[in-house]
């Protein structure tokens, strides 16, 4: 039977209004609390969220804390902790990029400021503006002129040929004595900004490009985070190793970096970059020390080896530049066994992707890259195999035409610097500067192919195919635009230019200097003769005005060319004659010129230490007085483990078959004294540090 139910209540007399009811029951909604406090989290308890302490706390009686901002939820705390956390990673990872950088000297004040306590945000940021503030308020190395070691005049048997470097602008500004009114004045009060280039040397200037303001170079590499030093070391690239050697277009790699497209900039090609650039790093003093795993350069070019590697399967047009960079920077440490695997992949990556050669459907932008790309690989290539004697690996040159001198600085991409105490930046003439190379590396590489069928098997042309050519350099040489003329040369780029075009006309005609030809139209003798006094006057007047210490790739190859064949002429002379004295002091120019470039690369230290044991001790004696040398300079066993090069040396021709004057030669020998010396028990292994080698043959 079913229970009763329960009997309803009668109705109020006063029922509420709904109008009462509603807001009795708004006033009871609960509002959520963005987050709760740590003590109500825990109990799993609501939490009023009041702060400091929430109601429930306050009747509990219990510590109230909160781990979030007053508007914050937990997933919103949790994403700023990540933030903070990530920028005291980041933080952290700027501190161990600079400590592992920097000099023995910046590192201990740097760790020495950490030890007291101060903030790593703090410390990183002093550093890095810092750098920023260096760049432009450091007074850059500014003199009115070097000045030669041992004799300080121009050695006078250079004036008697006929010379227009004698009569140029720049030999004139640096062959007079400072003003009187002060050299810095003197800067001031010049209003033609271009006259600078005369008076101030090239390592002083700062590279003027907006762009720079914009790029997070650091966003391209993983091996450091420190982008004020990775924007010096760009800068040092654009200006030093650049000018002679663009293979890309500066333009389009910078305005992709800028919005990080990877069509014409790409991680490989920075890497790349900046391993070659670390080179003229000038605050690390064993950046010639590639080997060292501690030595950002080694790390930059490793990454960019690895990258390549990558990369090589699917080739792009930065795969192609960046193997060119590395080739060069392997060249350049001493390691060509290594580069010339370089420079055959990246030929050969751009025969596959068809650089050489346009197509109907290109767009203007990647008509320009990739133009400049081939051409600078010919003209790299027509530069290497002329200079090891091989034949050409590129028998013609690219078919996409160079551009008109009018149409050459927007083609290639100005580069504009600006010196100290100017106003306005001036313009280093870089595409007219490519465009005369490419021109010029065209004849050089018609006269490699006919002299070299195989590798160092020299085949003499005929004078009257010699004549027909220098005829052809003499045209391209009248035909420089004005800015590059003889009167007019003065920085590296242009002076070098020069020094090149003689060189080649050197190795040209030495071959028939001793086969004793005569010609109503040229004498061998006398053209060569004529092209080593202007030679070894555009060598001096570029120390006069620039020095030898700047990262400079092409130095190494043109004074220790000088230095070997003024040397030969020394043997020849009267040791009482003031020639004797000039030639020596030549010697002794190109000496310190190899040491200070051996700053740079490991080659020069070899080359350096090549040359040095080939002079007397009488001279190495004078050597010692003019630069700071240590009696061993380093253990030759070091150097023996290092260089990998057969790249000769001291030599214009082969017009001498039977010598073997290569690198490679020398390190034999080096390894074979050392053994010697050993095997007679003369030399210990603790003695092997000072062991001194005899004199070079």
């Amino acid at each position: 039977m079913s229970q009763p139910l329960r009997p309803i209540l009668p109705n109020s007399p006063n029922p509420p209004r709904i109008e009462t009811l509603s807001q009795a029951q708004h006033r009871a909604k609960r509002v959520a609390a963005p987050a709760a406090c740590e003590a109500c989290r825990k109990r799993k308890s609501k939490c009023t969220a009041e702060r400091p302490r929430c109601s429930v706390c306050i009747e509990r009686q219990t510590p109230c804390e909160y781990t979030t901002l007053p508007t914050e939820t937990h997933l919103k705390a949790q994403k700023r902790k990540l933030t903070d956390l990530e920028i005291k990673c980041q933080a952290y990872e700027d501190l161990f990029g600079i400590l592992r950088s920097r000099s023995d000297e910046e590192t201990a004040r740097i760790l020495q400021r950490l030890r007291i306590g101060e903030d790593v945000h703090a410390i990183v940021k002093a550093v890095q503006d810092g750098d920023l503030l260096l760049q432009l308020s450091l007074v850059p190395d500014l003199r009115y002129r070097y000045e030669f070691p041992y004799i300080p005049e121009m050695p006078a048997h250079l004036e008697r040929w006929p010379n227009p470097y004698l009569q140029s602008i720049l030999y004139q500004k640096t062959d007079t004595q400072p003003p009187s009114s002060g050299y810095l004045e003197t800067l001031r009060e010049i209003t033609d900004e271009a006259q600078k280039m005369y008076l101030v040397p090239y390592h002083a200037v700062e590279l003027v490009d907006p762009r720079m303001l914009s790029i997070n170079v650091s966003n391209w590499t993983t091996v450091s985070s420190d982008n004020p030093m990775l924007l010096v070391l760009l800068q040092i690239y654009f200006l030093f190793d650049f000018p002679f050697h663009p293979f890309f277009q500066k333009d389009l790699f910078l305005e992709d970096m800028i919005i990080g497209s990877r069509r014409f900039c790409s991680p490989l090609l920075v890497n790349a970059i900046l391993g070659a650039a670390w080179h003229g790093y000038g605050k690390m003093k064993n950046r010639a020390e590639y080997w060292l795993p501690d030595n950002l350069g080694y790390r930059f070019l490793a990454e960019a080896r690895r990258l390549f590697e990558l990369e090589q399967a699917n080739p792009t047009i930065t795969t192609v530049q960046a193997a060119a960079i590395i080739n060069l920077t392997c060249n350049l440490n001493g390691t060509d066994e290594i580069s010339w695997v370089y420079t055959h992949k990246s030929l050969e990556m751009a025969q596959s992707i068809s650089l050489f050669s346009s197509r109907p459907d290109e767009s203007k932008e990647w008509q320009v890259a990739a133009g400049t790309t081939a051409w600078c690989l010919f003209n790299w290539q027509a530069l290497a195999t002329f200079h090891t004697f091989q034949p050409p690996l590129v028998k013609d040159p690219p078919t996409r035409p160079l551009p008109n001198l009018d149409d050459a600085a927007a083609y290639y991409g100005e580069i504009w610097v600006k010196y100290p105490l100017g106003h306005d930046p001036v313009p280093i003439f870089n595409g007219l500067g490519f465009r005369a190379i490419s021109q010029f590396r065209v004849i050089m590489n018609e006269i490699t192919a006919l002299s070299y069928t195989e590798p160092r098997n020299f085949n003499r042309m005929s004078l009257n195919t010699a004549i027909e050519f220098r005829s052809r350099l003499i045209h391209w040489y009248e035909g420089l635009p004005e800015p590059l003329r003889a009167h007019n040369a003065v920085l590296p780029s242009h002076l070098k230019i020069h020094i090149y075009y003689h060189v080649l006309l050197i190795s040209l005609f030495e071959p028939f200097m001793q086969m004793g030809y005569i010609h109503a139209e040229a004498n061998p003798t006398t053209i060569v003769s004529h092209s080593k006094a202007c030679f070894e006057i555009i060598m001096r007047v570029y120390y006069l005005r620039h020095g030898f210490e700047s990262l400079d790739a092409t130095l190494v190859q043109f004074l220790h060319l000088l230095g070997f064949s003024v040397l030969k002429d020394m043997s020849s002379v009267d040791k009482s004659s003031t020639t004797y004295e000039a030639i020596r002091s030549t010697v002794l120019l190109c000496a310190k010129g190899l040491w200070e470039q051996g700053q740079n690369y490991y080659l020069s230290v070899a080359v350096f230490r090549l040359f040095k044991q080939s002079l007397s001790v009488e001279d190495v004696q004078f050597l010692k007085e003019i630069i700071e040398i240590e009696e061993n300079d380093g253990p030759p066993d070091h150097m023996i483990s290092e260089i990998r090069s057969k790249w000769p040396i001291g030599i214009f021709s082969l017009a001498d078959e039977n010598v073997d004057r290569t690198l490679d030669h020398f390190i034999r020998w080096s390894e074979q004294n050392m053994q010697d010396r050993m095997q007679s028990s003369a030399v210990t292994e603790q003695d092997l540090p000072n062991f001194l080698l005899p004199r070079y043959p």
